[in-house]
């Protein structure tokens, strides 16, 4: 809505926030001397009936700050002169007179002509002129011919200040004050970062400790603070928390979250990628990968792994390079590693798994800027923390994504994937049919073996389910191992007559998988290569949480979780894990007729073997 108005009749604009308890006496207090009078803030359905009843208008803003409604309310109207006031200010009639006065004459260029302010802070009045460092002065602002922005506004010339006084009336109680204190904050870290978007955390302590100790002194000997007692200490503290609370803000919103990474993301050529962690754990980083080379197709991704999960990222084409590190390091090896990593000079480090030795290296690694996937810890030297394995109601792949979902791109696919070579694949086909095994028939693959003992269904079960699926001649059966879990093996070829058993690297393994038509596994890394690779999978899942293994949305209907919430679920970080874990394991009390069965359906909705 526009109103047209001669350039000697002012538009008074009332910027109003909640709760305005002093918007309509102050409307009265205007409307006898000026004739255009609007307000700008929020809806208020009653306040803006009686405003509307007395000739006034109302224009519907949700700005957080005064200058921005006085900003809206003069880009809408149209006027030459127009007086700025809040909500809670009422104007003397030797100030009225002086406004009408100052009007008469015509200026030659933008000027604005302050009011001089007599405040009451705490319900008390203040003797000296102290204002909120943030807050604007309210005043008379002509403005011929053309619009001008805040910004600008701020900077034009200023007049002394018009004879006669605004009353003022903030906050009135120590609670409303420090509301309005972190209220304030926002608004300045918002308006910091526009001016300043690529502050960096040095820069902001600096600002944040010099900044506020001048504003507290400025208030505190300038004006005079000091001469209102308790009012005036308040005032002084306030103000000058206000400031370094604006700039913890700009830290959590435009520096924790990524803001400043997502704005400057053209200038990122090379990524490292750090996924320190076991088989399972580097599966499910892969669909950042994919993610990462399909948003930024020109940048190089270089991945940090340990050597022994090296193989899961091999020929895999979203990979630039390959890095691989002992499970336990030496301290010259990290040395090495962190000099030749270091040598790249990378722009961003995404640290997957935050943990002691993934913390340090993305630490000590050179880098522009650093994301870090919390773990339990906190990783001070990160440019950007993402959430915590507690948000079990995420998937890992979830929790991942959410690292460059911090730096402006959204995940076009999440399905894990790893590349097996048609080499491969032709010596998996091979071995299958030298190893005696039908092709025309259905091959399952177990997984008898855990790294971590809670989570394992039981060797005898394993045993007595490979029975069942041997039973009948319709299945075969092959156990899959690394040669760490050869003893595992031979048990198996030992207890079940016409088991087949593969213990070999991991790459011939991931072949192997592939070729199969169902997995079966307890939660565990070839449980997750099946299903990177589509094959139908079949999961035992123990004491950790569902949501923190699977997700959902990008397993199929051939693969299925057994998973049971039982009482002391939420006990497992202090009951499962080592050095005292849980015995009784009744997280994992699966039948194996019940597993059977289940393998029998799945079975059935697979197609017969053509790989």
């Amino acid at each position: 809505m526009s109103f047209t108005n001669d350039e000697k009749t002012p538009v008074v604009i009332i910027a109003y926030r909640k709760p305005g308890n002093h918007l309509v006496d102050s409307f009265q207090n205007l409307k006898l001397w000026f004739e255009n009078i609007v307000v700008v803030g929020p809806e208020n359905i009653h306040i803006s009936r009686v405003i509307k009843e007395n000739g006034g208008s109302w224009i519907v803003s949700e700005s957080p700050h005064i200058s921005e409604l006085w900003e809206t309310g003069i880009r809408i109207q149209s006027s030459a002169w127009y007086i700025l006031i809040q909500d809670k200010e009422y104007l003397s009639s030797v100030l009225k007179e002086n406004i009408t006065k100052t009007i008469r004459t015509k200026p030659v260029s933008p000027y604005f002509y302050p009011f001089k302010r007599e405040s009451f802070f705490l319900k008390q009045r203040l003797k000296y002129n102290m204002n909120w460092a943030c807050d604007p002065f309210s005043g008379l602002l002509f403005i011929p011919n053309k619009y001008v922005s805040l910004p600008e506004i701020l900077k034009l010339d200023k007049a002394k200040p018009l004879k006669g006084e605004l009353i003022h009336f903030g906050e009135r109680t120590l609670n409303e004050a420090s509301q309005n204190a972190i209220y304030r904050a926002s608004w300045l870290a918002d308006q910091l970062y526009k001016e300043s978007p690529d502050l960096n955390k040095r820069m902001l302590v600096i600002r944040a400790v010099s900044y506020s100790l001048k504003i507290f002194f400025i208030n505190w000997l300038i004006r005079k603070g000091m001469r209102e007692g308790f009012e005036g200490l308040v005032f002084c503290l306030l103000d000058s928390i206000v400031i370094l609370l604006s700039h913890l803000r700009y830290y959590e919103k435009y520096i924790r979250s990524g803001k400043q990474i997502e704005n400057n993301r053209s200038l990122i050529k090379k990524i490292l990628v750090i996924k320190i962690r076991g088989l399972g754990d580097a599966v499910l980083a892969t669909p950042v990968l994919k993610n990462l080379k399909a948003l930024l197709p020109n940048v190089s991704i270089s991945v940090l792994t340990f050597n022994f999960c090296k193989p899961l990222f091999e020929n895999n084409p979203n990979i630039d390079a390959l890095y691989g590190l002992s499970e336990k390091p030496e301290a010259l090896e990290l040395k090495k590693m962190t000099a030749d990593l270091s040598a790249n000079n990378f722009d961003l480090i995404i640290n997957l798994h935050a943990r002691n030795l993934s913390s340090k290296l993305t630490q000590n690694i050179k880098a522009r800027w650093r994301i870090n996937r919390s773990y339990f810890i906190r990783e001070k030297f990160s440019d950007v923390m993402i959430g915590s394995d507690h948000e079990f109601d995420k998937s890992s792949i979830e929790r991942d994504l959410d690292c460059i979902r911090s730096i402006g791109l959204k995940p076009i696919k999440k399905q894990p994937e790893l590349y097996v070579t048609d080499k491969e694949s032709e010596w998996a086909n091979e071995y299958l049919i030298e190893s005696g095994l039908d092709r025309e028939k259905k091959i399952i693959m177990i997984h008898p073996a855990v790294t971590q003992p809670y989570r394992h269904w039981g060797m005898d079960r394993f045993v007595e389910l490979s029975k069942k699926l041997i039973q009948g001649g319709e299945n075969q059966v092959m156990g899959i191992f690394s040669k760490m879990e050869q003893p595992i093996a031979k048990n198996l070829l030992e207890k079940v007559e016409g088991v087949f058993v593969y213990v070999g690297a991991l790459r011939q393994s991931m072949a192997l998988i592939q070729q199969a038509d169902l997995m079966i596994d307890n939660d565990s890394g070839p449980a997750h290569v099946a299903q990177a690779l589509k094959v139908p999978t079949l999961v035992l899942v123990g004491p950790d949480y569902k949501n923190s293994y699977r997700d959902s949305q990008v397993y199929g209907d051939n693969d299925y979780v057994f998973y049971q919430d039982t009482p002391c679920r939420d006990l497992f970080f202090s009951k499962c894990l080592p050095p005292d874990p849980c015995q009784n394991r009744i997280c994992m009390d699966y039948s194996v007729e019940a597993v059977f069965l289940k393998a029998k359906e799945l079975l059935k909705k697979s197609s017969i073997n053509l790989k």
